[in-house]
């Protein structure tokens, strides 16, 4: 039990009294108060770090600035073409990386030195709460079989004061631990220079991020796919990796290798990577054609809207509707579990989203229309639909059933695609109350700041629905709906099934009930 718990059950022990010897029972509340241990830290070590992570910082914010000063305008002028060309993108890539580091300092020394207080503050709080309770004791031991109030009520407001120091600290403790892990997922550059890649290339690719113009402006390559490309190249014969390697060498912009890369962390072959980058190499120096057709534009960085506010997702940045539907859409088909896992997929795996945005045609006229778009994701959607109905046992397969799919095919879909691309397991995980959606949250968070999604299933009393929850801002987490939309909720929206507000209409879908976890 947490220290939260005990005190909690200590406080009712106090509050319970009998007539007799109720001051007896009164001390044994008292010493079961006293019996839980002081928050634990040392809020002077915690800022001492702090001040440690602000310093270095403050060194980062330097070299920022000195490396943007050499990409804008101090560059050798005898570096002309290619060489010029691709020293600016690394140092331009190392200013990034630079910037990026010196603010993750600057908000982990933030959150570090707010931790510091809120500690100091809960042991002070406890230790005058632990005065109190020794206080209410010896009054109660003046005449144990007797009944004091006042002793009572001192051991009450003692307990009371010692609680409120423990939520504190547990409160504080786990949110600094959170945001510190999230925190930690953005050393990028390290993890892609972990294997056979040279450093300073392991910084462009690791800072690369898609232009935005109505995409996902995010980091093409996430952290678990950094990861990925460097094992899956390190076991590579010696004539696969060099072969990725001149394909990486012959790559006209840094965005097209981190496609490269991508593909290879999704689990596709050398062959099947050099076919794909015949076919987008023509565009190899389009970042904006590169992430229209290459990634779904699921993401938004508006944190701040609140659950209501449903951001439709768009296509080569603009809104589109079909028949009534947003290109995305699942439409009026039962197939929302499909539907999910094939963009939380595409996301993950640009051979699969370039299929389909262009059929494998990207140069053919109206190849990749928002029409053709549209009917290669619902005949994807659908195949994937029957394929998890069958392992649902069903006989027969949409159109004919049309009921959805189970927990046996959820966990089976998630597996064969999102597990393919980003080699995890995922288990089913059923969330029967709060305590369960709270204890999931840490996996939760863990998978998303890797870039694992994780499925979601919500329900009202008559039916449920599967999201998939594709990114988080310290205590908000972005859900992706199949509807064709994306939203930012809070932590405790999920925890306290408060999440009416993704599926809007006469019959919101409140409730949690279950998610696919990577183990």
């Amino acid at each position: 039990m947490s220290k939260v718990k005990d005190l909690e059950h200590a406080q009712h022990s106090i509050e319970q009294f009998t007539f007799m010897l109720p001051n007896l029972h009164l001390l044994q509340g008292i010493e079961e108060a006293l019996a839980v241990p002081e928050p634990v830290g040392d809020p002077a070590a915690v800022r001492a770090r702090a001040q440690d992570y602000a310093k270095a910082a403050v060194s980062f914010a330097k070299a920022t600035t000195d490396l943007s000063g050499v990409a804008t305008n101090q560059l050798p002028a005898v570096w002309t073409g290619s060489v010029a060309e691709h020293a600016t993108q690394a140092v331009h890539a190392m200013s990034a990386e630079t910037t990026t580091s010196k603010d993750t300092l600057a908000e982990a020394a933030k959150l570090l030195d707010a931790w510091a207080n809120d500690l100091q503050w809960a042991k002070s709080t406890d230790a005058q709460g632990r005065q109190q309770l020794h206080d209410a004791g010896e009054l109660a031991r003046h005449d144990p079989a007797g009944f004091d109030q006042g002793a009572r009520a001192a051991a009450l407001a003692g307990v009371g004061v010692r609680l409120a120091a423990a939520r504190r600290a547990e409160s504080c403790g786990t949110s600094t631990a959170s945001r510190l892990n999230q925190l930690a997922s953005k050393a990028r550059a390290a993890r892609a220079g972990n294997g056979s890649i040279d450093p300073l290339a392991a910084v462009v690719l690791a800072t690369e991020k898609n232009p935005g113009a109505g995409e996902d402006g995010d980091y093409i390559l996430t952290p678990n796919q950094l990861d990925r490309a460097n094992q899956v190249l390190g076991v590579m014969t010696g004539s696969d990796q060099a072969a990725f390697r001149a394909l990486l060498s012959g790559a006209k912009s840094p965005e097209e290798s981190a496609y490269l890369w991508k593909a290879l962390a999704a689990g596709h072959s050398v062959a099947d990577i050099q076919r794909f980058d015949a076919q987008i190499h023509p565009h190899g120096d389009d970042p904006t054609w590169l992430a229209q057709h290459l990634v779904p534009a699921t993401s938004t960085e508006d944190t701040q809207r609140e659950s209501s506010d449903n951001i439709d997702v768009t296509y080569q940045g603009q809104q589109v509707n079909i028949d009534g539907y947003g290109v995305y859409s699942q439409r009026n088909v039962s197939d929302c579990v499909a539907a999910s896992t094939v963009i939380a997929q595409a996301k993950l795996d640009p051979l699969l989203m370039f299929q389909l945005t262009t059929g494998g045609t990207p140069d053919v006229p109206g190849a990749d229309s928002p029409q053709n778009f549209e009917q290669r994701l619902q005949e994807t959607y659908l195949g994937e639909y029957k394929d998890g109905q069958r392992v649902d046992g069903n006989k027969q397969v949409y159109p004919k059933v049309d009921a959805g799919l189970g927990a046996k095919a959820q966990t089976y879909l998630a597996d064969k695609d999102l597990g393919r691309a980003t080699g995890a397991d995922y288990e089913h995980v059923d969330l029967e109350n709060d305590e369960d959606r709270r204890k999931a949250l840490t996996r939760i968070e863990k998978s998303v700041d890797e870039g694992l999604p994780v499925p979601i299933t919500v329900r009202n009393e008559d039916s449920g629905h599967q999201m998939m929850i594709i990114g988080r801002d310290g205590d908000r987490l972005q859900i992706y709906n199949p509807w064709g939309f994306t939203s930012w909720v809070t932590e405790e929206q999920f925890v306290n099934s408060q999440l009416g507000g993704l599926t809007p209409g006469e019959h919101p879908l409140n409730k949690s009930t279950a998610l696919e976890l990577p183990k």
